[in-house]
């Protein structure tokens, strides 16, 4: 009998930390209208993903978990992009703004409140778009993560900001949206090490000051132009932008305030990517 008991409470127990280990999902926060505020793209990597603003039924919790997963390098900024709404239901609120929020569960202890997890955090955001940058720490610990993002209304319309969980819940329930994507946290990569699938070349290199960066793409796309130093590390981001095909993009090096030696261009497409090496010359 006491062997039984064990085994029951030991089951018990099991099931315990298996309910546990679960993201929290906004239990009782229900959408009052699918016109309120919400995420309608979200743009990080090789993540661009457009939705309705309120995606769940009003009778379902403020939170979708997406299938989109992109990979991430220990060490390397990214630029996230949303685009949410405002409420365009209640007159009074024509001119509420949205508090932003960007969580990363790095340590993959399914909450997003430990020291470092909170990547982004902006309040009193005007509807529409709104891009932030964060650097993944390089002693991050690999394996997929999950990412957390929210756009919420603010003290604007009575709201208090927001927590990855509601938690305390605000006292009008969570008006705004939340959506979950998954990372998948790489190694660093040396810039020697990666492949170039995409036609690029710069012009004139070396360079003394301005350098032209050609990119010979198919068709209209969406391009990201960021500068690295020779370990891989961005150092920043020259562009992000629909361009037409065949783009020239100028670059000023010494508009940037860059000491002589030799930098990376890197150009990514849909099409793939290009690292490229750039030697600054006095």
């Amino acid at each position: 009998m006491k062997t039984f008991t064990t085994l029951l409470f030991s089951m018990s127990m099991l099931a315990a930390v298996s309910a546990d280990a679960q993201y929290c999902m906004l239990p009782g926060r229900t959408s009052y209208s699918q016109i309120q505020p919400g995420i309608k793209v979200f743009k990080l990597n090789t993540i661009n993903r457009t939705s309705v603003q309120v995606e769940n039924p009003l009778s379902q919790p403020s939170i979708v978990v997406t299938t989109d997963t992109t990979s991430l390098q220990r060490g390397q900024t990214y630029t996230i992009s949303m685009l949410h709404t405002r409420d365009s239901l209640n007159v009074g609120f024509a001119t509420a703004r949205n508090n932003i929020r960007v969580w990363i569960d790095y340590n993959n202890d399914k909450d997003f409140e430990d020291a470092g997890e909170t990547v982004i955090s902006a309040d009193l955001q005007t509807a529409g778009w709104y891009t932030n940058t964060f650097t993944v720490p390089a002693t991050a610990p690999l394996g997929t993560v999950r990412l957390r993002a929210t756009a919420k209304m603010s003290a604007d319309a009575g709201h208090t900001v927001p927590t990855s969980c509601d938690m305390p819940k605000d006292p009008i329930d969570y008006h705004g949206e939340m959506e979950d994507y998954h990372l998948k946290i790489m190694p660093a990569t040396s810039v020697a090490e990666l492949t170039n699938n995409m036609q690029v070349s710069l012009y004139p290199n070396p360079a003394s000051s301005k350098v032209s960066v050609l990119i010979d793409s198919k068709d209209n796309q969406e391009l990201y132009i960021t500068l690295h130093d020779v370990t891989g590390k961005t150092l920043q981001t020259l562009l992000h932008e629909t361009k037409q095909s065949n783009y020239r993009y100028n670059f000023d090096l010494a508009a940037h305030n860059l000491q002589t030696g030799v930098y990376y261009i890197r150009v990514a497409s849909t099409e793939g990517q290009s690292y490229q090496k750039l030697v600054f010359t006095n």
